[in-house]
Parts: structure tokens; C-alpha cells; sequence
């Protein structure tokens, strides 16, 4: 910058049309940095429960998501509102002042004034919070609050939001000298606490409320019971604070935290739950108690002990319903693949609706030189209503260096189109389609990069698809209100059917959606398309080979329990686990099978079985013992049989192939690579190999 600044002071007498110029660019160049990676800044001024909510963990939730944020702390132990407002009175430098900086780190500065602080960044949020013993006894508000909103406002860009933080009722055995203001009743304290925080927040118009006491409360109601605290009246280090930090999350971030992927080393599956449900049932209903009814008791322990997977039978993937042995090619096609697509549809995925009527699609961008001139960039809107309301934007790179229609792989992304590449010409989400997938920010350009080798993909002849996973379903639980659902729903429906669609279902809907596109795209050989997904969207993509065969080929990275995964073993993510955690993923008809994989009309195996007889990839990493990568392996070995009656190689090895040894040889290809639950480059390699084999027109 300083360079740049210097040559502008040598060109001002030369050139003032140069400098103007120069500015301008200048000016574009940060402000759209700053719009892309601007941090939320979020401000506490309190006491040590505000150290329990704020300076663990909530930086973490956020980072998981990709949102860039500031945290501080204004901290004097025990502090009380009227406290505060003798400190702002009288300029005491009172304060530790304890920050969390962009990358993370914290700093501590001790000896600071409110004033100060306030003015040390433009916040965005500043919370204002009671001392515990004061907390539920709204005259303590009344006295104080009102000044010091007075005096922190006027201190606070226009935009800021001011919040009231509903702290927590003590433990019910708390020996706290406050306690006694409730009658030492945790209860009475709770509902006094919201009752005072709702009246203390249109005593001064505050209208935001972190609901942190009633996300406490919620979690006791589970199998955690009453232990949410290290001493009666602070937050337990781990489940405590999260749940704290999940509730402040939720409610500044507006994004649903159950399913965040973070939470901290040391809490078990269970709790981390517990944190998760409690914090989003407090953020829908901040005023009342959510029981969490589906949490009383912990999940069974985790296994991945090989020596303790249960004794199980599977289903016989060649025998119908009623007993009669499949053996031939048309038993398969008319007779039981229809009675496998059935069971899964009802019992498991759902049902999905006929493609749209008025589905309909344009070309929204082309650059025929992207990336260095190796490839044409082109973006497609897949239109799923005649208003154009609702669509899909679909990225697709071809290759240059093409004769005639390419080979595809294609797969949904989790960040949105901009984060598979740093290439700028991707169009950013607009601010109404933030709206819509539930977020405030998006990832960065060229985020998820790593997982797509564009690149390499152009250099070996195929072309690459994608769109966002929010433009059919946002990832999360709201009752189906947010994505293509209503679109679909009868006269009074709220929600769908025990039987009908989740979120995985709707995924797949929308791949076969954009595979209507590809049939009319010259450049697209639709009749060659790989749909390849890793981990949930692996799940996804297994389904929709299942139920679209027009998709060629059918790839599964570390796809686990609802995907390639055998559920029947019961390792790692289990039907429980799955359903619990991921409550939209799959339809409600599923949930009956927690912790009774045994009583599933259907296993992996025939899910894989169905994608016959076009080729499948499975692929497991060595240390993803969550997605249980010998029930990975296996289901495609259990899946064998329908394609040696297709006449054609399944999975040709009986035993699970080693560590970076992968098996390309038949029409089901495996491979387990060293490594974490990921998509990688080794893995894309192997896709390639294969696709190479059954997808180029010489093979």
C-alpha cells in the first residue's frame, strides 16, 4: 500500500486523471475484500458469566462456519449492573478487558475503562447482563440498566445492536449466598430471571435476548440432569459453556447450531447433543422450558471394536419380498429392484415429487477463456417455478481442449459455488439468496478448494458441475419451511409426511433436476455423467444413482451410516446417532429404527445394488471410523451378486483391500486411503482411473 501511495504522490502533478483512477481501483479492491471477509464484532460487558458464554468456544462455532469474528469481554467478577453504571460515571479503568482476536488468539488488558473499550472497535453486538444473585429481580434493572444503555449507546456505531444476556438459575443443591432471593429454588430463579430480562428489554427497547438461562434449563431436562455447573452457580467447563456459546451462536448468527461441526476436546457425542438442541430450543422459545424428550438417555457408547459388532443377518438382495429367489436380469428390473426403491423411498429416504412442470432453465454467465484460457466457465439457472422464485445456479467448467460433448462429474458443494475455486468470475450469492440458505455471511472465495481439482479434471477431458446445497434445502432443521418442501405441499400441509422427503431426498431430486439440463446442453454428454458426494452428500449421491439411471457412473467418499455403511453393524454413526443429530436428513418413518437396526426391511448393500448395472466407487479414509469403512467395503461386497447377474464383475476381491491399495478391476471399485474424513486428491485420482475405464467412449 505504501508503495502504491508513493507512486501516486510522483504521478499527482503528471496525471490527476491517473490518480483518480488509481483511487477508485483502490477503493473497489478493499470494499470488496472487506465485504467478503468483514468480521462480526461481538462486545460483552459483565462479569464471569459472561467469561463462561463468550470467551470459550463461541469463537470456535463460528470459525466452523466460516463466519470471521472479534469477541470481548468487559470483566469485573460479580459485577452488577449498578456497578457498571458507577464505572461509566466515573471513568474507572475497573475493567479486564479480555479480546479474541480474528485469528483466534487472546489477549488480556487489565486496568480499562468502558469508554475505552467501546471505542476500540466498531462493534456490532454489545451485550449487557445482572449479577447472578440479582438476575431475576427486575427492580435492579430498573435502577440501573436504563443509564447504562444511555451511555453505551451514544459510545456505538448507529448500526450496533444492543442485547440483554438472560443469565442462568443456579444448580439446585448451589450453596450461593444469592440463592436465597429464590427461596433456593432453581425453578422459581429461572422463571424470575425471565420474567425480569423480558421486562428489563422493553423498559429500554432492547429487543434482542440471548437466551442462555433457558438453553441451561433445556439441557437439564436430558440425561445430563442438574449437572450443568462446576460449583453450583458457574458453567461446567465443557458442556456448560458450550451450551452457552451454541445459544449465543444461534441467536446472533441466525444459523441453526445443531449439526455445527465443532465442539470442544473432551465431550463426548451425547453431550455435545445436548448442547446443540438445548441452545436451538432456547433460541425458539427463549421464554419457556423445551424438554428434550428424544435425550433422557445417552446414546449407547460409540463402538469401533470389530471383536463387539453385534451378530446380524442381511437381507438377501436377490430375494423378493415374498420369499421367491431372484434369477433373472427382468425379476430384478420389474420385481424387486421396484420392491428395494419402495422400501427405501418409505422407510428411509422418502418420498420425492415428479420433476416440476414448469422446470426451466438459462444461462445466466459464459467466459470461454476462464482459468487461463484452459477452460469455459458457464453459470445455469435451473428454474424449479414459472416466476423464476425459486432455482438452482449450477457452475459448470468444460474443457477447452475438447471434441464434441465431454464426459461430467458432477456433485453438489457445501459452500456454495464461490468456495470450490478462487476463480473471481464465479458469481457471489446475493444477499436475498443469503436469505434464503439461513446465513448472514458466506465462506470465502476458494474456500473448499482443496476437495476440487478443477483443474485437473479439464486436463484429463472431463467437465465439472456443481450448486450449492442451499438452493434446494438449507442444511437444517426449521420444519421444512426453507427450501423446495412447501413448494410441493397439499392444501394444509406443514410439514411432510412420516413417509415423504427430507433433506437428502431433496438433494437428489435436485441433481435429477439438473441432469434435465444436461440432456439439452450440446456440450454435455449426458449420457456420461459421474455424480460423485463426500460424507452426507455422499449419502445423497449414492440415493439419487439409485433413483435416476441416467446418471452413468456413482461415487460415495466416506458416505458412512445412511450411505455406503452397513447399518446393521451398528459402528460408529449409528441409525440413533444419525437421526438424533441430523433430524431433516431422512424421513420421519426412519426414526423408528433407533437403536433397532435389526428390524430394517433393507441394508447399504441393496442401496448399492441398485445402482446396477452401472459401475459404483466406494471409498473410506483409514482414520474416518465414525463412517465404518469395513461396512463400507462390505456393502459393496454384499452388493456383488445383482451385477454377476448382469453378467458383470462387482466387487471382485472378498477380502477389504489395505491402507493406499485401491481395487479398480470390476464394476464396484473400493479403496481405503490413509487420512481423515476428507476428499482429497488421492481420492479424485482413483475417481479418475475409474471413470477413465467405464466412462471414455474408448473403453
Amino acid at each position: 500500500m505504501g508503495l502504491i501511495l508513493f507512486y501516486i504522490q510522483i504521478k499527482m502533478k503528471q496525471n490527476k486523471v491517473l490518480i483518480v483512477i488509481l483511487l477508485l481501483l483502490l477503493s473497489f479492491l478493499a470494499s470488496g475484500a472487506c465485504a467478503q471477509q468483514k468480521a462480526i464484532k461481538i462486545l460483552a460487558i459483565g462479569n464471569s458469566f459472561s467469561q463462561d458464554a463468550v470467551e470459550q468456544y463461541l469463537y470456535e462455532l463460528a470459525n466452523a462456519e466460516g463466519i470471521p469474528v472479534i469477541i470481548g469481554n468487559m470483566y469485573i467478577a460479580g459485577c452488577s449492573l449498578e456497578r457498571h453504571v458507577k464505572n461509566a460515571r466515573s471513568n474507572d479503568s475497573a475493567y479486564a478487558y479480555r479480546k479474541i482476536s480474528l485469528d483466534g488468539k487472546k489477549i488480556e488488558k487489565k486496568k480499562m475503562a468502558l469508554g475505552t473499550v467501546l471505542a476500540d472497535e466498531e462493534w456490532d453486538y454489545v451485550s449487557l447482563q445482572q449479577a447472578s444473585p440479582f438476575s431475576g429481580m427486575y427492580e435492579t434493572y430498573e435502577t440501573s440498566l436504563p443509564e447504562l444503555v444511555e451511555y453505551v449507546k451514544v459510545r456505538l456505531p448507529k448500526k450496533a445492536e444492543l442485547m440483554l444476556h438472560q443469565t442462568w438459575a443456579y444448580a439446585a443443591n448451589a450453596t450461593n449466598t444469592g440463592f436465597k432471593n429464590y427461596g433456593r429454588d432453581q425453578l422459581t430463579m429461572y422463571h424470575s430471571i425471565v420474567k425480569a430480562v423480558d421486562k428489563a428489554s422493553k423498559l429500554t427497547k432492547i429487543k434482542m435476548i440471548i437466551p442462555t438461562g433457558t438453553a441451561i434449563q433445556n439441557a437439564r431436562t436430558s440425561f445430563v440432569g442438574d449437572h450443568m455447573n462446576r460449583d453450583g452457580y458457574h458453567l461446567d467447563l465443557k458442556i456448560g459453556r458450550y451450551t452457552a456459546a451454541c445459544t449465543w451462536f444461534e441467536k446472533i448468527f441466525e444459523r441453526n447450531v445443531v449439526g455445527n461441526p465443532y465442539y470442544p476436546e473432551g465431550m463426548n457425542y451425547d453431550q455435545r447433543e445436548v448442547a446443540q438442541k438445548a441452545a436451538h430450543g432456547a433460541v425458539l422459545h427463549p421464554d419457556r422450558i423445551t424438554e428434550l424428550t428424544e435425550l433422557k438417555e445417552p446414546a449407547a457408547k460409540v463402538n469401533y471394536d470389530e471383536s463387539k459388532v453385534p451378530a446380524y443377518t442381511l437381507p438377501d438382495v436377490l430375494t423378493l419380498n415374498n420369499g421367491q429367489k431372484v434369477v433373472t436380469i427382468k425379476e430384478w428390473v420389474k420385481k424387486r429392484r421396484p420392491e428395494l426403491i419402495h422400501l427405501f423411498e418409505t422407510q428411509m429416504y422418502g418420498k420425492a415429487p415428479a420433476h416440476p412442470k414448469d422446470l426451466h432453465f438459462r444461462v445466466l454467465t459464459e467466459d470461454k477463456n476462464a482459468l487461463n484460457g484452459l477452460a469455459t466457465r458457464r453459470e445455469v439457472a435451473v428454474y424449479l417455478t414459472k416466476d423464476e422464485k425459486h432455482y438452482m445456479t449450477v457452475l459448470i467448467y468444460l474443457p477447452n481442449q475438447r471434441q464434441g460433448a465431454v464426459p461430467m462429474f458432477f456433485g453438489i458443494n457445501f459452500k456454495g459455488n464461490h468456495a470450490i475455486h478462487p476463480d473471481e468470475g464465479i458469481t457471489l450469492p446475493s444477499e436475498e439468496k443469503l436469505l434464503t440458505y439461513g446465513r448472514k455471511y458466506m465462506f470465502p472465495r476458494g474456500n473448499a478448494a482443496s476437495r476440487w481439482p478443477v483443474e485437473m479434471l479439464m486436463k484429463h477431458g472431463y467437465g465439472l458441475a456443481t450448486f450449492y446445497r442451499g438452493d434446494i434445502d438449507p442444511d437444517f432443521d426449521d420444519a421444512f419451511r426453507n427450501g423446495v418442501h412447501p413448494l410441493f405441499y397439499k392444501k394444509g400441509q406443514k410439514r411432510p409426511a412420516d413417509d415423504e422427503w427430507g433433506t437428502l431426498a431433496a438433494w437428489a431430486w435436485g441433481m435429477s433436476c439438473v441432469m434435465d439440463y444436461f440432456e439439452t446442453d450440446k456440450d454435455i454428454d449426458a449420457k456420461r455423467v459421474a455424480i460423485f458426494g463426500h460424507s452426507r452428500l455422499g449419502k445423497t449421491t449414492l440415493w439419487a444413482g439409485a433413483i435416476d439411471p441416467r446418471f452413468a457412473l456413482v461415487i460415495s467418499n466416506d458416505s458412512g451410516c445412511g450411505g455406503a455403511a452397513l447399518s446393521r453393524r451398528k459402528v460408529g454413526e449409528t441409525v440413533r446417532a444419525v437421526n438424533r443429530q441430523f433430524t431433516h436428513w431422512f424421513c420421519r418413518n426412519f426414526w423408528q429404527y433407533n437403536d433397532k437396526e435389526e428390524n430394517l426391511p433393507v441394508d447399504q448393500h441393496e442401496l448399492i445394488a441398485l445402482i446396477a448395472p452401472r459401475p459404483v466407487y466406494i471409498a473410506s479414509a483409514e482414520e474416518d471410523c465414525w463412517a465404518d469403512p469395513r461396512g463400507e467395503f462390505l456393502s459393496g461386497l454384499y452388493a456383488s451378486p445383482v451385477y454377476e447377474l448382469f453378467g458383470l464383475p462387482g466387487l471382485p476381491v472378498k477380502e477389504m483391500p489395505a491402507v493406499n491399495e485401491p481395487e479398480l478391476s470390476g464394476t464396484i471399485g473400493y479403496h481405503i486411503r490413509s487420512g481423515q474424513h476428507d476428499i482429497n486428491l488421492y481420492d479424485w485420482t482413483q475417481y479418475v482411473q475409474f471413470a477413465d475405464k467405464h466412462l471414455k467412449k474408448d473403453n
